[in-house]
């Protein structure tokens, strides 16, 4: 190990903020230490509290240039607002100042004349591309990893940084493996203007991607070819039913062309022999999806060339051998560094409290005993907000259809499709105890203080395994299939526990939990299990 010293003048320049918490500096110090002893990688696994944006930032400036990546928009923000780093989203994100009923996805600059909007002066003005040069530009560059991925291989945007921040580690996988999945329904098909029917890959003889690779790709090549002869042929200035439909179908068909591409790469390596780059395709009624089993060789690929050094940061890494294994990273040269909470036990209780099974084939028996125990819930918290976790839409839809009769049927508010933002923002504004009912609010949304009191979980998050993808996951390790429904568990308890004052009682209701916790306790982190009542 390195001896390295950090001293408090270096440390005081390196901080960004007044003072540091209990314990930030020695941590600061000691992944310094890890990395000046030669390792390229250490993974941070530290509960919400601990300060990981301040430790990471901290940690960019020592090495003076980073890209910091997470997975959510509103973590950029934050990193915004604490820090002042400028950030860049995707172009559908800004409005075209050509053309303000257009996005800049859509808009003539990008589609057909790249004749970017300037001032009589010539000054740059579209706010995308000054967005994106001014965050690329910056020394610490604050990006999502859907827009990050996505520029990998514009070799003149991205170039090798010091440092590769990954917050929000535990999604990294999933974000990997986007940029090699296609999804094709008929109706996309129809919209992208091809003339072509889904195939049977049940009775298709030889590679069972062939019509991906062959028939699909040369009809969307086909397609760019026309779709930019007939942008070329409208005015972009001018907002018309057809331009803006033909600028949707091309946006849509440059996603697919790179998804299909980079199938392509994996395919060849497949032929090799090697499993880590299997094409799963999953088959039903309405689409086809093609999807890489891991995203080792996509990693290894792309972002890892990117950086001298990753510090990849969560609450729930949990198996962090299982973590280096999905990104094909040599566990020796990883160092792991575990923290515990520094909330206080008392204001984090976990309650098990179960009312039955909620797998599939017991799901029916026990939902009319789940809707009474959420009723009990409610009326016993009647005056805070707070939040449901119920996995997927139908247990949410059923749980309101069976309070409707009660008195607390009005709290219930379910963000979803278009109304999600604007029943959000009236659940934040508020002053009634609402609840958020909600399948996809395990991450991403702060319910600190007063606006969760009461967190409710109604199922074990397993992942579903009707899906082809996920069964074939589990197949191969089992441990997978585990970690990632105790990483979702975690999440869904920690939106309402922010920081060291906060308190929320949170209750799981499926009696499934007793199982994981017999066959899985050792995967859960000891703060976690110490919240837990029985």
């Amino acid at each position: 190990m390195s001896k390295f010293k950090l001293t408090d003048e270096k440390f005081k320049d390196i901080f960004p903020l007044e003072s540091p918490r209990d314990g930030q500096k020695e941590l600061i110090e000691k992944i310094l230490k890890i990395y000046e002893s030669g390792k390229k990688y250490v993974i941070l696994e530290a509960p919400c509290g601990t300060g990981k944006s301040v430790i990471g930032y901290s940690i960019a400036r020592y090495f003076g240039n980073a890209y910091i990546l997470t997975s959510q928009k509103i973590l950029q923000n934050q990193h915004y607002h604490d820090f002042k780093l400028p950030y860049v989203l995707g172009r559908g994100n800004y409005t075209c100042l050509k053309n303000t009923n257009l996005n800049c996805e859509m808009g003539a600059c990008f589609r057909i004349s790249k004749n970017y909007c300037k001032d009589s002066s010539g000054n740059l003005k579209c706010p995308y591309i000054i967005a994106r040069e001014k965050c690329l530009a910056h020394r610490y560059s604050n990006l999502n990893y859907s827009y990050f991925l996505s520029i990998l291989k514009a070799s003149n945007l991205i170039d090798e940084r010091e440092l590769i921040i990954c917050d929000e580690a535990h999604n990294l996988e999933a974000e990997l493996l986007k940029q090699s999945t296609v999804k094709i329904t008929e109706k996309l098909l129809t919209f992208l203007g091809i003339n072509l029917s889904l195939p049977d890959i049940s009775t298709s003889d030889g590679n069972k991607c062939s019509w991906l690779i062959r028939d699909l790709f040369e009809r969307i090549k086909s397609q760019f070819t026309y779709l930019k002869t007939q942008m070329s042929q409208l005015n972009g200035l001018k907002l018309t039913k057809e331009y803006k439909k033909i600028t949707s179908r091309y946006s849509a068909i440059e996603k697919l062309f790179v998804a299909i591409n980079e199938i392509k790469d994996q395919l060849e390596n497949e032929k090799k022999g090697s499993i880590q780059q299997k094409i799963i395709i999953t088959q039903t009624s309405e689409f086809i999806e093609f999807k890489s089993l891991f995203a080792i060789s996509i990693f290894q690929n792309t972002l890892n060339n990117f950086g001298k050094r990753f510090l990849f940061m969560s609450a729930t890494i949990l198996n962090p051998k299982l973590f280096c294994k999905n990104l094909g990273i040599k566990y020796k040269d990883v160092e792991f560094i575990k923290c515990d909470s520094i909330f206080p036990v008392k204001n984090r209780l976990i309650h098990y409290s179960p009312v039955g099974s909620l797998s599939f084939k017991n799901k029916a028996k026990t939902l009319p005993e789940l809707i009474k125990s959420i009723d009990k819930l409610l009326n016993q918290y009647k005056n805070v907000k707070g939040i449901i976790h119920t996995v997927n839409y139908d247990i949410a839809e059923k749980i309101i259809e069976g309070l409707k009769f009660s008195d607390q049927s009005y709290r219930l508010l379910m963000p979803r499709g278009n109304d999600k933002q604007l029943l959000l923002d009236t659940f934040y504004a508020s002053k009634k105890p609402y609840v958020l009912i909600s399948p996809s609010l395990t991450e991403g949304i702060d319910l600190k203080e007063d606006l969760s009191r009461l967190c409710i979980i109604c199922k074990v998050p397993y992942a579903n395994l009707t899906d082809k993808w996920t069964k074939e996951r589990m197949t191969l390790d089992p441990s997978w299939y585990t970690t990632a429904a105790c990483i979702n568990l975690i999440q869904m308890s920690g939106r309402s526990i922010r920081s060291s004052t906060d308190y929320a009682n949170t209750y799981i209701l499926d009696s499934d939990f007793g199982n994981l916790a017999m066959n899985a306790m050792e995967i859960f982190p000891d703060w976690w299990k110490e919240s837990v009542v029985y």
